[in-house]
């Protein structure tokens, strides 16, 4: 049995270092997604759980501050997008302590160019993140749990991305080239009388290097909260495996660092979304879940490129080895 767990164990940290972390700085904003409400707390002794998901994401709009701008530079772009496709694993060691992996690949980080003809385009794996969850206090009866994680992010490449044979910009990077940690935690409480609960991550993370470019992106700070009913109810069955889920995320991300000086007239922004989500359960085994982010308020330092909308998809499934 001892031998089975160090296979998992090496097989999580393994897919580590050969995949990435999607939530990755995306158009210098390291802000991070969460697709959907499954992945919080510690797992059982010996259960793996796999969340796969894709996002598309659209910047189309440029803002100052907390306001909507034209932007008619000679070097200004007129939208950016990205798709990416990502995948995290935990393990259970204990009941108590769980390791997890995030990873993910950029399938595009385009941008469109306003007054000349040329898309830039990048494409590839991101950072990796590993990290160890612990439980620090769970009671059953109320319904409450929390959790503290810390992990290490690691950057797939540390070199820029060359295509054509030209350096891609920051923007288009798939990889920060930034080593830095990430430290969250989770609670979770449940009202079983009505089927439903409350969810709060909160989310840190920091970079401790600067990227190859000259690049050190900013701290992040994420508080996301998750309103969730399920909607089983007496009167149909047409609900009875369907979960509503609502998300208000802030998201605090600090200018970063060009060349040791702070680009804080470029960099950095405070914002918040609200994301509906649907959550659809399958003979109590896989989870398949529909996100709509949606800004409801964005303040930019200086000049940027703003966040329009973004959907996920996303799928989760738990597998149990008796360990």
């Amino acid at each position: 049995m001892q031998i089975k767990k160090y296979i998992i164990i090496s097989l999580i940290i393994f897919c580590t270092y050969f995949f990435n972390k999607i939530y990755a700085q995306c158009f210098a904003s390291p802000g991070n997604p969460i697709a959907g409400s499954t992945n919080l707390g510690v797992l059982d002794k010996g259960i793996i759980r796999t969340v796969s998901f894709y996002q598309y994401s659209l910047l189309n709009k440029y803002m100052e501050g907390s306001s909507v701008i034209d932007y008619n530079l000679s070097s200004a772009v007129s939208s950016a997008n990205y798709n990416y496709a990502g995948f995290s694993i935990g393990y259970g060691i204990t009941n108590k302590f769980t390791i997890e992996t995030e990873m993910g690949y950029f399938i595009n980080k385009t941008q469109n160019f306003k007054y000349i003809d040329f898309t830039e385009r990048g494409y590839g794996l991101s950072n990796a993140i590993i990290s160890g969850k612990y439980n620090l206090y769970k009671n059953l009866i109320k319904g409450v749990e929390f959790s503290f994680a810390a992990g290490a992010k690691i950057p797939f490449s540390i070199k820029p991305q060359i295509v054509d044979g030209v350096q891609l910009s920051i923007d288009a990077q798939p990889s920060t080239g930034n080593f830095g940690g990430v430290l969250q935690t989770f609670f979770v409480k449940e009202f079983d009388i009505i089927s439903a609960r409350i969810i709060l991550i909160n989310r840190y993370e920091t970079n401790f290097t600067e990227s190859k470019q000259g690049y050190k992106f900013g701290d992040a700070f994420t508080s996301s909260l998750f309103l969730s009913k399920h909607l089983a109810n007496p009167y149909t069955r047409l609900t009875k495996d369907i979960t509503a889920i609502i998300q208000l995320r802030h998201e605090y991300v600090m200018p970063y660092y060009e060349n040791g000086k702070l680009a804080d007239y470029k960099s950095g922004n405070n914002s918040v979304y609200i994301s509906p989500q649907i959550n659809y359960n399958l003979n109590l085994i896989w989870n398949f879940s529909l996100m709509y982010d949606i800004p409801v308020y964005q303040y930019y330092n200086g000049i940027q490129l703003a966040h329009s909308y973004a959907i996920t998809f996303s799928i989760t499934k738990d597998f149990g080895f008796g360990i």
